[in-house]
């Protein structure tokens, strides 16, 4: 495996993921605060983007704002840390585009709440990129076992993007017509699909900087 060209990229890199890694800490627990506050949504039956709609809406729309920075920075990290070392970040292409699309997505969903009359616009973006996610993860864990940088942690994130694959598959093909179960569980299935995207994200971040260190 070829190394970085210098300490000072490495360092660079390193610091990179480590705000990563930060960044997706904070959107944790800026959700868990403005679950918490009123109007007091449930998480199990309703969509976490009614956090911000409401007195303290604010606090979710800068989280929608946070995921949307820090998912475009994870796109930028790991295209640095292929052509660092030597890969062509190129076969991940299609992959990386699908988190660009969830990344930008997530960025308009700030300025389209799902309330009023932007709630239209709001259920076309959720849709786009609920879809776009799980299958990027998916495209770019299938091919980690061609490269050396983050082969390591190919099973892991296949089994991560493998879950979000299935749960959106069932979030939009299966759930709309089960009445009962969409009215009570929505928002906990919603949140299954939106962690497993952070899990991923998070846990190629963190081999990645473990990776950079040694």
């Amino acid at each position: 495996m070829s190394a970085l060209p210098d300490n000072s990229k490495r360092s660079k890199l390193r610091h990179v993921f480590i705000i990563l890694d930060g960044l997706i800490v904070l959107y944790i627990v800026l959700d868990a605060i403005a679950q918490v506050l009123p109007p007091h949504y449930s998480p199990v039956s309703q969509a976490e983007s009614l956090l911000a709609v409401g007195p303290y809406g604010y606090i979710m729309t800068i989280n929608f704002l946070n995921r949307g920075v820090f998912s475009l920075l994870f796109v930028y990290a790991i295209v640095q840390i292929f052509s660092m070392f030597g890969e062509n970040w190129r076969n991940y292409r299609l992959g990386l585009c699908a988190i660009v699309i969830w990344s930008v997505g997530t960025l308009l969903l700030a300025g389209f709440p799902a309330s009023g009359r932007t709630i239209g616009i709001h259920t076309i973006i959720a849709i786009i990129i609920f879809i776009a996610a799980p299958l990027g993860e998916l495209s770019i864990s299938l091919k980690l076992g061609q490269t050396k940088v983050l082969a390591g942690v190919k099973k892991m994130a296949l089994v991560i993007a493998g879950l979000a694959v299935l749960f959106m598959i069932f979030y939009w093909g299966a759930l709309p017509f089960l009445h009962p179960l969409k009215s009570d569980y929505s928002g906990l299935f919603e949140r299954l699909l939106i962690g497993s995207v952070l899990a991923w994200m998070g846990i190629m971040s963190t081999y990645a900087l473990r990776h950079v260190e040694n």
